[in-house]
């Protein structure tokens, strides 16, 4: 009866052991120290709650850096119409100087602008303003015949090459006004992009606390695993050399038993 209990005492031993040793094994060879809830559920709990953090935390980085990229199209397209502008404000003023441009000149001059303003009009959808209808002034345009009061018409930059050739004044004042709006638009783009990038560079700097957080429950730790393997495998062929050392001894017990029989 001893010997019996003293082997399911070994056997239970051994069966322990191997049980140990290959969670220790599914451990190591996933990587996770949670691979079930029995493992750890309070840590289970937590470590799903921080993926699911990490993953709302990467969608909203995503979308900054999506719009990031749109404000990006944006700054351009105006850097771009800057310069157009740029080019229209030297045509404006020696379109303004009568006195040394020819007939000839004047036309080509015309020429350029109605080319810069298609230029112009084309990077439209990528700014996000409208410089050709939005920006206007007022053009004298004649006399009241009874009062003798200015008549005036509201133009645009749409207008300018009309607008050059009856007043360059008016001319001047839709290209300043047009630069303008392209400047205080850029401003606000600049403003928006630095409130966007301080804003990911928060969510990506909380994304690496919250992983590091996450791996500190979830993951595996392979040195102390590797350790608990080979400590798990020294128990069990220690509990085998115990048992095999016991089956051996209760033989020799009843080899001597029977040879006093």
């Amino acid at each position: 009866m001893s010997r019996i209990s003293t082997n399911n005492a070994f056997q239970r031993i051994i069966g322990v052991n191997n049980q140990s040793a290959m969670r220790t094994l599914e451990r190591l060879s996933t990587g996770y120290a949670i691979n079930r809830g029995a493992d750890d559920p309070a840590g289970l709990i937590a470590s799903e709650n921080f993926q699911a953090r990490i993953s709302a935390n990467q969608a909203q980085v995503t979308s900054i850096e999506r719009n990031e990229a749109f404000m990006n199209i944006r700054d351009g397209a105006l850097g771009a119409q800057l310069d157009n502008i740029g080019d229209l404000d030297g045509l404006v003023v020696q379109a303004a100087n009568e006195g040394g441009t020819t007939g000839s000149e004047i036309g080509a001059v015309s020429t350029q602008v109605d080319g810069i303003l298609s230029g112009i009009e084309r990077v439209l959808p990528a700014t996000g303003i409208d410089i050709m209808r939005d920006v206007t002034t007022q053009m004298q345009v004649g006399t009241d015949e009874v009062s003798g009061d200015p008549i005036y018409e509201e133009v645009s930059m749409s207008d300018l090459s009309r607008v050059m050739e009856q007043d360059p004044e008016a001319a001047q004042r839709l290209v300043d006004g047009a630069r303008d709006a392209v400047l205080q638009e850029r401003a606000q783009i600049g403003a928006d992009q630095r409130a966007a990038e301080a804003e990911r560079r928060v969510l990506e700097e909380e994304q690496i606390n919250i992983a590091q957080a996450n791996s500190s429950i979830r993951d595996a730790d392979y040195a102390r695993e590797s350790s608990n393997l080979v400590r798990d495998q020294i128990l069990g062929e220690a509990s085998i050399a115990a048992e095999l050392a016991s089956r051996a001894s209760s033989a020799a017990v009843l080899r001597l038993l029977d040879l006093q029989a």
